[in-house]
């Protein structure tokens, strides 16, 4: 039996969906995220969007033909999501020098922290959309 090749990692054996979707998920898993609204904010995205895609991967599971191209990520929200996975992914290779028990504090002290971050450059926005130079950094 051959392996699952993961969609994130294989550009020719997956559609721009399947890693739209692999890359919503591995960030919302690694940031352990409740909600697509949490990742809307970290990716700069609007949550419609997110739902969408996953809408459009639901109906392509479900073997409905999607008329025109489906929504997708923009460069910029992937690049923000790989960015946040690079980040999360060195964490927890440093991580791996800390007892199991002060391991998982630490991670969950540092996804507070990184959530607080993003919620305070969201509120920045909003409070002045004219400044997109913090955007959900």
């Amino acid at each position: 039996m051959t392996p699952q090749k993961d969609p994130l990692f294989t550009m020719f054996d997956s559609t721009e969906l399947e890693r739209d979707i692999a890359l919503m998920d591995r960030v919302k898993e690694k940031f352990d995220m409740k909600s697509d609204r949490e990742l809307s904010d970290m990716l700069g995205a609007n949550k419609t969007v997110l739902s969408e895609i996953r809408s459009n991967a639901k109906a392509v599971a479900n073997g409905v033909e999607l008329g025109g191209k489906p929504r997708a990520l923009t460069a910029l929200q992937r690049l923000r999501a790989f960015d946040r996975l690079g980040y999360a992914w060195a964490r927890d290779a440093l991580m791996a020098a800390f007892p199991d028990s002060v391991r998982e504090e630490l991670v969950k002290s540092d996804n507070e922290r990184t959530k607080a971050h993003v919620a305070a450059d969201v509120e920045h926005i909003r409070q002045d959309p004219a400044d997109s130079t913090r955007t959900a950094t």
